[in-house]
């Protein structure tokens, strides 16, 4: 059901008050005031697509929005949220990252830290992106608080078109599993924009570390799965699928490689009785199917290997 907000029937010295609060009631509570004395003249419009709150305010002068460490204390909100410039000016400044908008750009913000967003007669829509949905898909989405979108990185022209679709979808005359398809659709652009801006940040290199370490750790799980290193990093499986593309393979082929590698060294340090053991330890439960890869990655059979002398 769409809410709307409009100061138009107020009086003037009540218009700026009520206005702030309508805005804060449905999206952060922060901190407003004029920069300019003068007559006031604004709106605001909250909605649900699907399970997606998306928002659009009109302000017709200047004006500054400060979520500031008190305000935080005060109302904890760790979530972000994507600014659509529609028309007007503005300066968005946090995490040391300060950026000049205008109509046609794209900014995340961060209601967990501390930012400043003057705005000049902005028209902005606004999506909530609730934190650890959006940082299983877009994990570097943090650093990109207080910028601007790149608009010439790829994915940009066509989640500019989506945000505009957005705002004239009609929930309440579309079917309701249409509904919830466009707005996965939506968060989905919206983690390809973002992974997208910088492939390095939004990868993260120690991810890939960090997932090294633990697959080396758990060769011996049987189960070990995508779903299981995805959980154990609080990234989507796509995500972890993306970061091992990255570096030319899958998660599961990493997986059987270390495996027939370790394996390998096993057998050849002289650490395992016998061939059975060493299979079980590191993972492998089908023991032709580890004769036939062992075979196929080194060139001779595992037997062959345990029964050389040691030393």
């Amino acid at each position: 059901m769409k809410e709307n907000f409009t100061t138009d029937n107020l009086e003037n010295r009540h218009r700026f008050d009520a206005w702030r609060d309508a805005v804060c009631s449905r999206l952060i509570k922060a901190e407003a005031r004029q920069t300019h004395s003068g007559e006031f003249s604004g709106s605001f419009g909250y909605s649900m697509l699907g399970h997606v709150d998306i928002a659009n305010h009109i302000s017709r002068t200047a004006l500054v929005w400060q979520r500031t460490r008190e305000c935080i204390r005060r109302h904890p909100n760790h979530d972000f949220y994507l600014g659509y410039i529609c028309s007007g000016s503005g300066t968005l400044s946090q995490n040391d990252n300060h950026s000049h908008v205008s109509a046609g750009d794209v900014v995340i913000y961060d209601a967990a830290t501390p930012f400043d967003f003057a705005m000049d007669n902005v028209a902005i829509n606004i999506v909530h992106l609730p934190r650890p949905m959006i940082e299983k898909e877009a994990p570097a989405i943090a650093r990109l608080a207080g910028k601007a979108l790149d608009i010439t990185r790829p994915g940009m022209l066509s989640l500019r078109q989506m945000l505009t679709e957005t705002f004239s979808f009609n929930a309440e005359r579309e079917n309701a599993f249409l509904t919830e398809q466009f707005a996965n659709t939506l968060l989905n652009m919206i983690a390809v924009s973002l992974n997208l801006q910088k492939s390095d940040d939004a990868l993260r290199p120690d991810l890939f570390s960090r997932m090294v370490s633990f697959l080396r750790l758990n060769l011996h799980e049987h189960d070990l799965s995508v779903a299981q290193i995805a959980n154990a990093h609080h990234v989507s499986p796509r995500t972890v699928s993306r970061v091992f593309a990255a570096h030319g393979t899958t998660p599961m082929n990493f997986v059987w490689q270390e495996r027939l590698q370790a394996s390998h060294k096993a057998l050849a340090e002289g650490k395992a009785r016998n061939i059975t053991q060493v299979a079980m330890d590191h993972g492998f439960s089908d023991m032709s199917h580890f004769s036939l890869a062992f075979r196929k990655a080194f060139g001779y059979t595992p037997s062959s290997l345990i029964r050389q002398p040691q030393g």
